[in-house]
């Protein structure tokens, strides 16, 4: 019989348990959409992106049809080696990446490169000498594109990598079973660029780095 309460007590708990986790979930869901709504009421309306793809992203892209998962303050690195700091939104298919200017959020300028970045065939690979640091590679296109960002600290940086990396499996699961998935080959291909792409970011900044020593 004491067996009996004792499994009671505890089928009891565990239900107690999962209303808990159940409630936080949609506490911090409701959160995440109130913050994309004030993003969204603080951005101007007259920025827009242009996506490697080509597509333009504007303010009403935010919220159409759009999740908020993840957002914070991170730095992006220009081709100079000088820092902006942002602040990032992790969207549902997207990475995006504002900056705050008369009190507005806008669309951030980095040289030539779009700052609204779609997780497909992105790859996220950490900067070899720097902890803080991310490489994110659109890959999958004719001239690969990449960005590097800087977080607060190395584990920022690995959750922001690890919640990109979730998010990417799960578009790649949500995908129609019927539509082939890429290639072994078309990886190893995307891989290769990718290094290639970091190779020519490490002697452009070694060059750099000899002209200034030079000057």
């Amino acid at each position: 019989d004491s067996d009996g309460d004792h499994s009671g007590v505890c089928e009891s708990l565990r239900c107690v348990k999962e209303l808990i986790a159940a409630v936080d979930s949609k506490v911090n869901e409701q959160e995440k959409k109130r913050k994309l709504r004030e993003v969204h009421s603080r951005t101007d309306s007259k920025s827009i992106m242009r996506m490697k793809s080509g597509q333009m992203f504007a303010k009403e892209d935010l919220i159409r049809g759009r999740k908020l998962l993840h957002d914070g303050l991170l730095q992006l690195k220009n081709s100079a080696g000088r820092l902006k700091d942002v602040r990032a939104l992790l969207l549902s298919d997207v990475l995006v990446f504002l900056q705050e200017k008369d009190q507005k959020y806008v669309f951030a300028s980095l040289d030539q490169r779009s700052t609204v970045i779609s997780l497909q065939n992105l790859i996220v690979r950490e900067v070899a000498n720097e902890e803080r640091g991310l490489f994110l590679i659109t890959a999958g296109t004719e001239r690969p594109e990449m960005v590097e960002v800087l977080a607060s600290s190395k584990e920022e940086r690995n959750t922001w990598r690890a919640i990109i990396q979730d998010t990417m499996h799960f578009m790649e699961k949500d995908e129609d079973e019927g539509v082939p998935s890429e290639t072994e080959e078309d990886r190893r291909q995307q891989e290769s660029r990718a290094k290639e792409i970091r190779g020519e970011h490490t002697v452009l900044c070694c060059t750099e780095l000899s002209c200034t020593v030079l000057y």
